[in-house]
């Protein structure tokens, strides 16, 4: 991990650096964390204010065109007579005194418009149009909704936007408690445009910020969305909080949410969504953020700097010392260990290491000699330890670890000179009983005997080793099938007639596997003779098998 600083002077300076960048990173982490949490929170509650202040004025203007249009229901000297023109007169002059007033009007108990303002509409039955049903009952304010009837009578915006309308409509009660009709006005939603230019700030609007108007159905009412399918979240904060959002254009942006307060007549569910980018919310905590790694960096580059010329003090008595040692280990015996260094411990180190040098070269042809008798011990140790490790410390057999050692050598052998080999697994039947009956003692005795006797017979022509609990495992090379199957018999036979303790006889059951040349891994050769021996065992015990 180190390697590239494998000296004193480098490893200081590495160290030096790396904690005051760790410090560094810690510092200016805490500083963003802090300052993110900070600046989020300050600029969230600004947009909070902002979208409160549109909801006042809101509010305010939707109160203020409902209490002008309750007024008027209630001059009922105007509704008196047949002759209406002087409500007609009222009428043009409360539309000319208000430039968002794009209609006003009276209709009669059957819908029919009696006076309107400029005459527009006047005549018309409006019986159908929710501002006169729900007008007939109380006071009403109308959601948002496009013009019908004044469409075509009305000039087209500029930017090509449909007209639309917010209704406000009261009911005309006559001297004697009758209902007489209802009198209305269509605001232009436009004028919506001139409340959010009062409460926003051109600076504010440099910054990114978007305001939305949307319903209780999270339609947007502004800004004009009729060519776009552009939606606000789904999830949005609650009443005057803020949270940062993924909006529909995969960004995220610092959101805000006020209700408006609707009129008490009617619950229009209008809330006010103002959003920010959140890269310009945080920019300036990122260039802080920014500035301040870069400071990191230079202040850790000059420390490391600084770091490196001391520890150049400290290391070259150091350096010295290990090229007088090097050269010395080179074969320079004649070179000694002085250094003029003006450090104590520089000093105490030399005279200490003279003095050991001293003592290693007149142990150094010692050592040799012993090191020759060590070694030819080593060896006929590590022989001995090679064969334990290979036997079977109960049968004195060779193990599992032997055998897949030998078998995985003969695999590869049969492999590239297209020799064979044969596998004759053998075990024990009724071990179990054996041992449950006799102990456990006689049971070793058993297996020790079986053995010896599979080892006498097969002598030179493979290898026996104990596979496992009572299972034994032959290797024969370049023997063939049929030739295993005659030595397995031979043995089978010899060890029904083997008295293994006083009056006990035991049988085995031998699975017989030759190698295929179609075989991909010694396994599969073992894996036959395995079968080969539980057909064996599955019909009656005491037979040999082979695999086919």
């Amino acid at each position: 991990m180190l390697r590239g600083f494998n000296t004193f002077r480098k490893r200081i300076t590495l160290l030096s650096g790396g904690l005051l960048l760790s410090l560094s990173l810690v510092l200016v982490t805490s500083f963003y964390q802090l300052a993110s949490t900070r600046l989020s929170e300050a600029s969230g509650e600004s947009l909070v204010n902002i979208s409160q202040s549109i909801s006042n004025i809101l509010s305010a203007n939707l109160m203020e065109r409902e209490r002008e249009i309750l007024l008027l229901s209630k001059r009922s000297s105007l509704y008196a007579n047949q002759d209406l023109s002087e409500l007609q007169h009222d009428i043009d002059q409360i539309k000319n005194s208000y430039k968002n007033y794009a209609w006003i009007g009276f209709a009669n108990l059957d819908g029919l418009v009696l006076a309107s303002s400029n005459g527009v509409l006047k005549g018309a039955d409006v019986s159908q149009r929710p501002w006169f049903i729900h007008g007939r009952t109380g006071p009403f304010v109308g959601d948002v909704h496009k013009a019908l009837l004044l469409e075509k009578l009305l000039p087209k915006p500029k930017d090509g936007a449909p007209i639309r309308f917010v209704d406000f409509a009261a009911p005309v009660i006559g001297e004697n408690g009758a209902l007489k009709g209802v009198v209305a006005t269509h605001a232009d939603w436009s004028w919506v445009r001139e409340v959010l230019l009062s409460s926003l700030a051109e600076a504010s609007r440099q910054k990114g910020i978007d305001i939305f108007i949307i319903d209780k159905e999270h339609n947007i009412l502004y800004p004009d969305n009729h060519l776009s399918d552009f939606r606000v979240p789904e999830v949005l904060p609650s009443n005057g909080q803020f949270k940062t959002l993924m909006w529909q254009d995969d960004k995220e942006y610092l959101t805000s949410l006020v209700s408006v307060r609707s009129p008490e007549s009617t619950n229009l569910g209008w809330k006010i969504v103002v959003r920010q980018p959140l890269s310009i919310a945080m920019s300036v905590v990122n260039e802080v953020h920014k500035l301040l790694l870069f400071l990191g960096v230079f202040s850790t580059l000059l420390c490391m700097l600084l770091a490196y010329q001391f520890a150049g003090t400290l290391s070259r008595p150091i350096e010295r010392l290990a090229q007088t040692a090097k050269s010395i280990q080179q074969g320079n015996r004649h070179l000694t260990f002085q250094d003029d260094s003006q450090l104590n411990e520089i000093t105490s180190l030399s005279r200490s290491l003279q003095e050991m040098m001293s003592s290693l070269l007149d142990r150094e042809q010692s050592l040799l000699k012993m090191n020759l008798t060590l070694e030819e011990k080593v060896r006929t140790r590590t022989a001995e330890l090679e064969a334990i490790v290979r036997q079977d410390s109960l049968t004195n057999s060779f193990n599992r670890l032997a055998l897949d050692e030998a078998l995985l050598k003969q695999f590869a052998s049969a492999q590239a000179s297209d020799s064979t080999f044969s596998i004759i697994m053998v075990d024990a039947d009724h071990f179990k009983k054996v041992n449950d009956q006799y102990g456990h003692t006689v049971g070793d005795t058993v297996l020790k005997k079986t053995a010896k006797l599979l080892a006498n017979r097969v002598a030179d022509k493979g290898m026996v080793a104990r596979f496992g609990g009572e299972e034994f495992t032959i290797l024969l090379p370049t023997i063939s099938a049929q030739e295993a199957l005659n030595i397995a018999e031979v043995l089978r036979q010899e060890l029904e007639t083997e008295e293994m303790s006083a009056g006990l006889y035991i049988t085995a059951s031998f699975g017989v596997a030759m190698y295929n040349v179609e075989d991909r891994h010694h396994e599969q050769v073992l894996n036959r003779a395995d079968s080969a021996l539980y057909k064996a065992k599955e019909q009656g015990r005491n037979r040999v098998i082979v695999s086919d």
